[in-house]
């Protein structure tokens, strides 16, 4: 329980939403610990005398303690919350309501009926524990809801139709249980994916699939083509997801609408997910996709001068690194697509701080999550194939068109990338995404800007691909 807490990385929080979360997680994490929970019931049967005699228990259990008092410290000095409640009346408060769910599930049920136990009920419960917690420890007149923002989040502007995506797209993530595996989550996402995809641009083929073989294993790519036929241009995608999730199909409308504006071939590449394949797989998966299609280039109906790579987040990050390499192999790259991409790991940047609370995307879970693609801290920021601005030289690279977003924490990395490319010579237009979030081009359907923004990087892209 404790190392689940340090995994949280509350510190990069606002201290209403550490607080939340660490109030969500335990009553989460106590309704999945039935033998947890109990054993505890049965210790205090026994007034503690096996708790006495572990000299490690208070140890072990102090950083729960510590953690409460760092995001009380920073809620009262950000104005937010009164003085005077003690972190050890937090925790116990924290822990009665949810030791209660387990401990009189049985009695309850019996007197009142199971409804609260289903799993609509516990979390709607588990909810109900953070608003309580929160209102405990509020200011007079002032709620959790309304603003305690940052100074420096006062001034953000989020596209006004941003906001109605998002209600319909964290509806749909709310049904995946806490805990939930990474695997449970690549699940979720495909069907997330599917019940929002869009229609479908009549003129684009998507039915053809290739395996192709590589160091990293066998890895499937989908081929998005116009029906124009022809020998087309052809773009690499790879697919956002935190090297996680995600997969062609997920990212469907990206791919399919520049399949048809461009009148090209997009080749989707389903590449290897961590944690059960971490790092290098999916790269060494990729840089075999780029090296097929040169060789397959007849066979596909593509231009094998005409190849360029791009991808959005874990997937700009993948094209960025292959693109680095391909450079150094010497095969032939005319333009790289990087939307939103994660170019180093340095959190330190202002826009990790600024936007730490998303939306869409969290700075909390980061750490955790990186190091499910490559658990080597040093390795993950000084391998150019995982952080492309690690690299002793940018020269050489295919012109670039990074697109960024203002509420991003990935922001800065990828304007870092920018200025890194243009150092070394290299063609580089950028998009601040003004107004716009990580992962904007999900919310087609419902901004208008979204769907622009796309556009002008198909339009950028034929351009540079001739």
């Amino acid at each position: 329980m404790r190392k689940g807490e340090a995994a949280l990385d509350l510190g990069a929080l606002h201290p209403v939403s550490a607080l939340r979360q660490l109030a969500e997680f335990t009553f989460e994490h106590h309704r999945r610990s039935l033998g947890f929970v109990r054993l505890v019931m049965i210790e205090s049967i026994h007034d503690g005398a096996h708790m006495a005699s572990g000299a490690a228990m208070s140890w072990q259990n102090s950083s729960v303690i510590l953690l409460l008092e760092d995001i009380c410290r920073r809620g009262v000095e950000a104005g937010g919350f009164r003085r005077g409640l003690t972190t050890l009346e937090l925790q116990w408060h924290i822990s009665a309501v949810s030791i209660f769910d387990v401990s009189n599930r049985a009695t309850f049920s019996r007197v009142f009926g199971g409804d609260l136990f289903t799993e609509h009920g516990q979390q709607m419960l588990r909810r109900h524990v953070g608003d309580m917690i929160l209102g405990l420890v509020m200011r007079p007149g002032l709620s959790a809801g309304i603003a305690l923002p940052r100074a420096k989040e006062e001034t953000r502007m989020i596209n006004p139709q941003i906001s109605q995506f998002l209600e319909v797209w964290d509806a749909k993530w709310a049904t995946l249980a806490p805990g939930a595996t990474p695997a449970d989550r690549r699940q979720h996402f495909e069907g997330v994916a599917q019940d929002m995809r869009l229609p479908t641009p009549s003129d684009v083929e998507t039915d053809e699939e290739h395996w192709v073989e590589s160091e990293g294993g066998p890895v499937r790519v989908r081929i998005f083509r116009h029906s124009d036929g022809g020998v087309q241009p052809a773009l690499i995608y790879m697919h956002g997801g935190a090297w996680m999730q995600g997969s062609p199909e997920t990212h469907w409308d990206i791919t399919a609408r520049i399949a048809a504006w461009n009148k090209q071939t997009v080749i989707s590449v389903d590449y290897a997910l961590a944690p059960e394949q971490p790092f290098p797989k999916a790269f060494q998966q990729v840089l075999a996709v780029a090296k097929w299609v040169h060789a397959e280039a007849a066979t596909l109906g593509v231009d094998a001068n005409r190849v360029s790579i791009g991808g959005d987040s874990a997937g700009g990050n993948l094209a960025a690194a292959v693109a680095l390499t391909c450079r150094d192999e010497g095969i032939p790259l005319c333009a790289q697509l990087l939307i939103y991409p994660a170019c180093d790991f340095d959190r330190s940047r202002p826009s990790y701080e600024q936007n730490a609370e998303g939306p869409l995307l969290m700075v909390s879970g980061m750490a955790a999550t990186n190091a499910l693609y490559c658990d080597d801290v040093e390795q993950l920021n000084s391998d150019p194939r995982i952080a492309p601005l690690a690299a002793d030289s940018h020269a050489g690279l295919p012109p670039a068109y990074i697109a960024v977003a203002q509420n991003d924490p990935l922001r800065d990395s990828g304007l870092a990338y920018a200025e890194a490319l243009k150092s070394a010579g290299v063609p580089v237009e950028t998009d601040s995404g003004e107004g716009l979030i990580h992962g904007y081009l999900r919310a087609m359907e419902y901004c208008e800007d979204s769907v622009e923004k796309l556009k002008i990087m198909s339009a950028w892209l034929r351009k540079t691909q001739g």
